[in-house]
C-alpha cells in the first residue's frame, strides 16, 4: 500500500451459496463515498459487472479484479490452492501477502480459506495453530469463542495460544479493559475434564490473563467471560447449537403443538433472538494467528451478512490486529 492510499479489503465474489448476486450488493452496502477503505471484488468480471449494473455505485471506492478460476466447495483445499492460482481466494491472499490488500473476506470454502491463509500468509511468530474465532452474544455483551473449527484436536500449548490471542482480540475489538478468559469444560472444578484440560486450567491460572476458571456449556450465554477457549471440535458444535437455537424458536412459533396463548408471546422473543443470535449480525468468523486478516463468512451469507463481514474486516485493519498478536506471551 503506497503512502496516502486507502487500505484495500478484498472480497471473494464467487464464494458462498449465492455468489455475486448476494456478495456484490453486500459489499456495495458496506461502502460510502468517504469510506476509509477501498473494496476490491475478486471474481468473474462479467458476472460481477452484471450485478453491479443494477446498483448505485456512484463515487464508491470500489473496483473489480478479474479471476478466471474458482474453488468448488467439494475440492481438496490444499490441492485447490496449488492448482487454482487465479481463483479469488488464492489471488486475494497472494495480493495480501504482497501488501496490495490488507484483508480478505470470503463466504466460500472454509477449508480453502484456512489453507490459503496458512500456505500463503503463514503463521505469526509464536503461533503453532491458528484458530477460528467467532463472536457470540451473551446477557452481558459479546464474547469470543475460539477455536470454532480449525483444529479438531488441541494440546495444552494450543489452547494457551488461543487464550492469549482471544485476550488481545477482546481488548482491541470488543473493548474489554481486562478480558475474562474461561475454559470450556464439563464442570467448574479445576480437576474436571481430560488431562489436557486439567493441565490447561493450571497453566492459565498461573498466567497473566484474567482467568475465571472452567465454563460449562449452560453458562456461556450468561456472560461470565469475554473469551471462551476450547478445541475446534467442541467449539464448532457449540457454535452450531447456538445458531440452531433461533431456528428452533422460529419453528416453535409456527408449530400447531404450541397453545395459541403461548404462541402469541413468542414473536417479540423471536425477533430478539434473530437480531442477536444470527451469523448475519456478526458477519463472519476470523482466522486468528495468521500473518494477515482472513474473514470467513457463512456459506449461506445474505447481503446483510456480507456487509457486516466487510465491517469486521475493517475493524481488524483499523486496529492492525495481526501486528498486535506478534510475540504472544502469557
Amino acid at each position: 500500500m503506497s503512502n496516502g492510499a486507502k487500505p484495500v479489503i478484498a472480497i471473494d465474489a464467487m464464494g458462498g451459496d449465492h455468489g455475486p448476486e448476494v456478495i456484490v450488493p453486500g459489499v456495495v452496502a458496506a461502502l460510502t463515498p468517504d469510506s476509509p477503505f477501498t473494496a476490491a471484488i475478486y471474481g468473474d468480471r462479467d458476472a460481477v459487472a452484471q450485478v453491479m449494473d443494477g446498483l448505485d455505485t456512484t463515487d464508491l471506492p470500489l473496483e473489480i479484479r478479474h479471476c478466471s478460476e474458482d474453488i468448488a466447495m467439494g475440492e481438496s483445499p490444499a490441492s485447490a490452492i496449488r492448482k487454482r492460482k487465479d481463483s479469488p481466494i488464492v489471488r486475494a491472499m497472494s495480493d495480501q501477502k504482497a501488501g496490495q490488500v490488507q484483508a480478505v473476506v470470503s463466504a466460500g470454502s472454509t477449508g480453502a480459506m484456512v489453507a490459503a491463509s496458512l500456505i500463503i500468509l503463514g503463521r505469526l511468530p509464536g503461533v503453532d495453530r491458528p484458530a477460528i474465532g467467532t463472536v457470540i452474544p451473551t446477557l452481558k455483551g459479546l464474547s469470543l469463542l475460539l477455536d470454532a473449527g480449525a483444529n479438531l484436536q488441541c494440546t495444552t500449548d494450543h489452547l494457551l495460544t488461543f487464550a492469549a490471542m482471544g485476550d488481545i482480540y477482546a481488548r482491541e475489538i470488543l473493548g474489554c479493559e481486562r478480558p475474562r478468559v474461561g475454559l470450556l469444560n464439563i464442570g467448574g472444578e479445576a480437576g474436571k475434564g481430560t488431562e489436557i484440560l486439567v493441565e490447561t486450567h493450571a497453566r492459565l491460572d498461573a498466567s497473566r490473563l484474567e482467568f475465571v476458571g472452567n465454563v460449562e456449556g449452560n453458562q456461556i450465554l450468561l456472560g461470565g467471560c469475554d473469551v471462551i477457549v476450547t478445541d475446534g471440535f467442541t467449539g464448532n458444535n457449540t457454535l452450531k447449537l447456538l445458531e440452531g437455537f433461533a431456528i428452533f424458536m422460529a419453528e416453535l412459533a409456527r408449530s400447531s403443538e404450541v397453545p395459541d396463548q403461548l404462541r402469541a408471546s413468542l414473536p417479540p422473543i423471536l425477533q430478539y433472538l434473530l437480531a442477536h443470535f444470527s451469523y448475519e449480525v456478526y458477519g463472519g468468523a476470523m482466522l486468528l494467528g495468521v500473518d494477515g486478516i482472513s474473514i470467513i463468512a457463512h456459506g449461506r451469507s445474505s447481503a446483510r451478512a456480507v456487509t457486516n463481514a466487510v465491517k469486521v474486516a475493517w475493524q481488524q485493519v483499523e486496529k492492525s490486529l495481526p501486528s498486535r498478536m506478534t510475540g504472544l506471551a502469557l
